[in-house]
């Protein structure tokens, strides 16, 4: 992951979701969207290291809000990846510094 590296466009991330950004085989980010507030965490929990998405590739987000794991059901804030509950112990994930050029997510 460099700098200035694009990860995806905001207008194929709808509002109160998350999805996974592949960097390469093994790496990626989870790139959020609430409102016009744009934010990026390593696809890692922090309780047993797990992706967050499904097998189908999917990570869930309950209530606009939280973004659930789906190995154990840590939940973590959509916009700032704090632990909201579950067992991730209050381990929040860890961010990645992005920022929006001409409608562009890239790493900051």
């Amino acid at each position: 992951m460099s700098p200035g590296q694009a990860l995806m466009r905001v207008d194929e991330l709808a509002d109160s979701s998350a999805v996974v950004v592949y960097l390469d085989q093994y790496a990626s980010l989870i790139v959020t969207r609430r409102g016009d507030a744009i934010a990026a965490f390593r696809n890692k929990c922090p309780h047993a290291g797990y992706p967050l998405q499904h097998a189908d590739g999917r990570v869930v987000v309950q209530e606009g809000r939280y973004m659930v794991c789906s190995a154990h059901g840590a939940s973590f804030g959509l916009m700032d990846g704090a632990c909201a509950g579950g067992p991730c112990n209050g381990d929040g994930l860890e961010r990645v510094a992005v920022v929006v050029r001409d409608g562009v997510v890239c790493v900051a």
